[in-house]
């Protein structure tokens, strides 16, 4: 079964938010790293959502790292995988938590 992607608005708005600090503070390469990577994860959360670890303070929720700095977090439910939140790492972990109440 192929699971269907959905991105929430804070995971559009947050994955752009990345893209542009890496644009700011990293090079090209870096950018077109990161949305590589995000590629490549979303064509395993699509066949196989589960490889990842779950998210220790809510186990409905995953984690994967998508570069060092950041990480994603989604949520698998019958068919769908829904997208949550690309989290810079460098970020407060307690705005984490706000994000994902």
């Amino acid at each position: 079964m192929e699971y269907n992607i959905i991105a929430s608005p804070l995971a559009n708005s947050t994955y752009l938010q990345n893209i542009d600090y890496l644009e700011m503070h990293w090079s090209e390469k870096e950018v077109i790293n990161f949305i590589t990577k995000v590629s490549d994860i979303i064509i395993i959360l699509k066949l196989s959502p589960e490889t990842f670890k779950k998210w220790e303070k809510d186990k409905t929720i995953h984690k994967v790292e998508v570069l060092k700095q950041i990480t994603l977090y989604y949520q698998i439910a019958t068919k769908d995988v829904e997208l949550l939140l690309f989290f810079n790492n460098l970020q407060d972990p307690n705005k984490l938590n706000e994000f994902l109440q």
